[in-house]
């Protein structure tokens, strides 16, 4: 399968009751004007770059920094145009702003419990993101894309100790699994998606 021909409808259809309401929800944003298309380009530039977050697992099991890279690229570009950022830079700044202002309430609670210094003392949802964008910066600005582990299929626990810190808060303990992650990610892009049509609708 080529990125070119991704079934969107399919793709986002985890986020929704089923498939009929997925491609229901696609072939409306779709079908928003040229002039008012960021609600499209949202939905397109998400799904690709959780679809290649997928065929890195191919090539780097158990090693899911460069997943959580892309998962990150998707979470900034669609932060970057409901907030209508025009200029380049600021990424942490619309990585923070997705999973703080995008993302629901719920997402953030699902993140309040996704790492912990020691399985007792959890991160809070904003130093859950700061660790993941830490992540991000490590493979991006250094090639570093093996010491990350996290919460295996069988929902234990992941640790691969980061040789270059002894912080906890650095090192912590996965609570969540990339898949669960992703979901967060496809759930807050649709989430994205209708805040800007919402806000075409009220331009209109």
């Amino acid at each position: 399968m080529h990125i070119a021909d991704i079934d969107f409808a399919e793709f986002y259809r985890p986020a929704f009751s089923d498939g009929g309401a997925a491609r229901a929800f696609v072939d409306h944003v779709r079908a928003t004007p040229k002039e008012h298309s960021l609600a499209k380009i949202a939905l397109y530039q998400a799904a690709r770059m959780l679809w290649l977050a997928d065929r890195i697992e191919e090539v780097a099991r158990g090693r899911p920094a460069i997943q959580v890279l892309f998962f990150l690229i998707a979470a900034e570009a669609v932060a970057k145009m409901v907030f209508n950022f025009k200029g380049r830079g600021d990424s942490e700044k619309h990585v923070k702003r997705f999973f703080g202002e995008v993302c629901s309430d719920e997402h953030r609670h699902r993140l309040d419990r996704a790492f912990s210094s020691d399985g007792v003392h959890y991160l809070a949802w904003q130093h859950a993101v700061q660790y993941l964008y830490k992540v991000r910066c490590d493979v991006v600005h250094e090639g570093v894309y093996f010491e990350m582990a996290m919460e295996n299929s069988s929902g234990v626990a992941s640790k691969l100790k980061r040789h270059r810190n002894s912080d906890p808060y650095l090192d912590p303990d996965s609570h969540i699994s990339c898949a669960d992650l992703r979901q967060i990610i496809l759930e807050g892009a649709v989430r994205g998606c209708r805040m800007l049509l919402t806000h075409h609708n009220r331009s209109s």
